[in-house]
């Protein structure tokens, strides 16, 4: 709203004009306003729907920049609108519509992706349909992988979720537990 309705609502407001400015996205905050802040390494394969506020006016660049930044190979669904729009698909005679959006491409994505794939939706209308849509599946926020991945990073000292190595650790043979590759972070997450 202050991004783009509020402008054209009172043009000239020079507090409307300052709001706007300082209106920003999580992502934005951390990327752009927060100096050196870096996110903690989560690894890992998301499929995201981005919020329709974020795609029609806010952008999902700072989004995408950061989820690389992790080490999430990502992939940003061209879903369009998830279908629920705040309470339109709750709403009298909307239910049929709400859902074939969702069924256009969000919903089948969703249920197409492998178990360890993270599913991503800001959006609550959003992270609804995806859990109410017959996917089996939890979204989860950016703020919550970025959470578990610090939190992670804090209790072992590493990305990975492994203890920092304090010294060289002695070779190991294949197989064995130290030569397996960590699980990515956000996999403290239940995203089933």
């Amino acid at each position: 709203m202050f991004r783009s309705d509020a402008r054209e609502l009172m043009p000239g407001n020079r507090d409307v004009q300052r709001l706007r400015q300082q209106t920003v996205t999580l992502a934005e905050l951390l990327r752009d306003h927060t100096d050196g802040w870096q996110p903690p390494h989560l690894g890992g394969k998301a499929i995201a729907q981005t919020h329709c506020h974020q795609h029609a006016i806010m952008g999902y660049d700072a989004d995408q920049a950061l989820l690389r930044a992790a080490g999430i190979d990502l992939e940003v669904l061209d879903a369009g609108c998830c279908g629920l729009a705040g309470n339109f698909g709750f709403e009298a005679g909307h239910y049929d519509v709400s859902r074939a959006c969702g069924e256009r491409v969000l919903l089948p994505a969703v249920r197409d992706a492998p178990t360890n794939t993270l599913v991503l939706a800001d959006g609550f209308s959003c992270r609804t349909q995806i859990e109410q849509g017959g996917t089996g599946r939890t979204p989860v926020h950016l703020a919550e992988i970025l959470a578990a991945g610090l939190r992670v990073l804090a209790r072992t000292g590493s990305p990975c979720g492994r203890p920092a190595p304090r010294r060289r650790a002695p070779p190991t043979t294949p197989g064995s537990p130290r030569s397996r590759p960590a699980s990515p972070a956000w996999g403290l997450v239940s995203v089933s």
